[in-house]
């Protein structure tokens, strides 16, 4: 009877999957208010990256409303957009690194290059749709999308949603701004 007991549990020890991702996974998060839709109620700011590895995670860049709307996402291979920084590190950098993730730059489009548009600046919009944002000064979220790429992101206020507004070039991934000169 003992036996049979013992030989029960490793049987099914044996067929109970081992939880490696949660061991040696690369789940990570970081949070953090920001004033970009508006000045009386923060929003909320997830950098996340999902993966078994760091070399094979996911990131997922979200804004909330201060009530928990979806305001802005971005997702994307982390290896793919920052390269060897995912290869190389292990967790604790990476967690490091989705710390200053989570802290976008919050700009004013009247900062924004004016059109022609320089070639470290990458815009979808049309011109008439630049110069009517930069005119209008709307608020900007900037957060990194990649090694030497930002990407910003303004708050149209009429429409209660936030757009693609440009990706530029920056020196490293602190999120220094590129110096055309």
């Amino acid at each position: 009877m003992r036996l049979a007991f013992i030989l029960a549990a490793l049987a099914l020890a044996a067929c109970t999957p081992r939880d490696d991702a949660a061991l040696h996974g690369c789940d990570l998060s970081a949070e953090r208010e920001v004033r970009f839709t508006s000045e009386d109620a923060p929003d909320i700011v997830t950098a996340r990256t999902i993966g078994p590895s760091c070399d094979r995670a996911f990131g997922l860049y979200t804004v909330a409303s201060a009530e928990g709307h979806p305001i802005y996402s971005w997702t994307a291979p982390m290896t793919r957009v920052f390269g060897d920084l995912f290869v190389n590190s292990n967790k604790e950098e990476m967690q490091s690194f989705v710390e200053r993730w989570s802290a976008p730059k919050i700009e004013h489009a009247a900062d924004a290059p004016p059109w022609p548009v320089p070639d470290y600046v990458i815009t979808t919009l049309d011109r008439a749709t630049y110069e009517d944002i930069r005119a209008r000064n709307l608020p900007l979220l900037c957060h990194l999308a990649g090694t030497g790429l930002e990407t910003c992101v303004f708050w149209e206020p009429a429409a209660g949603s936030a757009g693609h507004f440009l990706d530029r070039d920056v020196h490293d991934i602190s999120g220094d701004q590129h110096d055309p000169d």
